[in-house]
């Protein structure tokens, strides 16, 4: 089954930084990459940006799977989203 997965990353530029990065995102599931993201980051200065990340991925079965956001080689910021069944019909 075909899930979309989002990140979407808020990021502070220190003052004193030129404001121009490499934003990379990996999607893993019990250590094996699914896919990957690397774009070209640009922030004000002293400001905070933004950036939406998609991945549509094929999922066999419900689990976890993590998303290891880092900027320029830095370290890993990881965001874990648990797949779950639907829910059952309300009516």
């Amino acid at each position: 089954r075909q899930r979309q997965m989002c990140i979407r990353d808020s990021i502070h530029c220190p003052t004193k930084h030129s404001g121009q990065a490499a934003l990379e995102v990996v999607f893993t599931r019990e250590g094996q990459e699914l896919a990957r993201n690397v774009q070209p980051l640009a922030v004000e200065p002293g400001r905070f940006g933004y950036r939406l990340v998609r991945a549509e991925l094929e999922f066999e079965e419900l689990g976890t799977v993590e998303a290891a956001c880092r900027i320029d080689q830095g370290p890993p910021t990881i965001v874990p989203y648990t797949l779950l069944p639907p829910a059952p019909d309300a009516s």
